[in-house]
């Protein structure tokens, strides 16, 4: 099964470049992305996190159902290790990394009698100490909550969108004192399965699904410090699954899917936060996919795992695949 499926990432990926050449007339920036060793095992809607130059994810589903166990990837090494297992499986959770620790919230938890079925969603906080190699829990959130972000802003964890009872609101978490707290106002435009990140001590929420099902490009930003919600420019075009990151002062955001009719994107689009101008187009992910992990350190950004089938077909093409796009001046 490994093999197949990097044979076919291969060629996909083979195949994704060579239309990108032949669409920007050879340019270089299509050689910008580069083949990172594959994960040790596929998976779609994990969480991630990055805790200096190691990348954790987390969980996620596949057709065995919710996974616990944990991989991190060395972006300067560019390989693969195992790590302590969560508590349970659990996929759509969410997850940040702040002061030496990663934090996951919420998500489906892998149903206890029937282990390949998720579970009602969760309010559970984990949190893991590299320097002692266990899961501990923390303060439950308020209400259940999956498909949102988990978000480090000045010392705190700000949970944000997704659904559950509240899904709307801003819930903030003290690691200080082991205590969540609702802050600001209300979402002006809740959805689930956006992409999530924090710049100048704001959360951008991107795209994402609305509470009807329909994918979403907008894009509205939460001031910490005010506790208040303004637009950003929309999106080119909507989607949900997608996922973003901050790399050399601009936002990137990448992937995602459309479920009627269903399509995976490969889509790379960058706004630089100087000026909030818009969003342009950059080198496109040579495997379209949604449902992925991302992080960007030190000029460099990855994508890993995810699945090309969208809606009903992503737990079955849960993938491995790899890839890490450099910027270029």
């Amino acid at each position: 099964m490994t093999r197949i499926r990097r044979i076919v990432r291969f060629v996909s990926s083979g195949i994704a470049v060579l239309v990108l050449l032949a669409a920007s007339g050879m340019e270089a920036c299509a050689e910008s992305w580069t083949e990172g060793a594959p994960m040790l095992n596929g998976r779609v809607m994990a969480a991630g996190a990055l805790l200096g130059d190691e990348l954790y994810v987390l969980g996620g589903d596949a057709i065995a159902g919710p996974r616990s166990d944990t991989e991190i990837f060395d972006l300067k090494g560019n390989f693969w290790r195992s790590t302590s297992a969560l508590p349970a499986g659990v996929q759509q959770a969410a997850a940040a990394a702040l002061d030496g620790r990663v934090y996951v919230s919420g998500g489906y938890k892998a149903n206890k009698t029937r282990p390949e079925k998720a579970g009602g969603p969760s309010r559970s906080l984990w949190i893991f100490n590299p320097r002692i190699g266990t899961w501990v829990d923390g303060a439950s959130m308020p209400a259940p909550r999956v498909g949102h972000g988990l978000v480090a802003v000045d010392g705190k964890l700000y949970a944000v969108g997704g659904k559950g009872p509240d899904a709307a609101r801003v819930t903030a978490y003290d690691p200080a004192e082991n205590k969540w707290t609702q802050t600001g106002a209300a979402m002006p435009a809740p959805r689930v399965e956006a992409a999530y990140v924090a710049a100048d001590n704001r959360i951008y929420v991107i795209g994402g699904l609305s509470a009807s099902g329909a994918a979403m490009s907008r894009v509205d930003i939460f001031d910490v410090a005010k506790g208040s919600w303004s637009r950003g420019p929309d999106l080119p075009s909507p989607r949900a699954g997608h996922v973003a990151v901050v790399l050399d002062d601009a936002i990137h955001v990448l992937g995602g899917e459309r479920r009627d009719p269903p399509k995976t994107h490969g889509d790379h689009f960058v706004m630089d936060l100087e000026g909030q101008a818009g969003w342009r187009r950059s080198a496109a992910l040579p495997t379209p996919r949604h449902g992925a992990v991302a992080a960007a350190d030190d000029s460099k950004l990855v994508v890993a795992g995810g699945s090309p089938g969208a809606g009903f077909y992503s737990v079955f093409t849960e993938s491995d695949v790899v890839e890490i796009f450099t910027a270029t001046d």
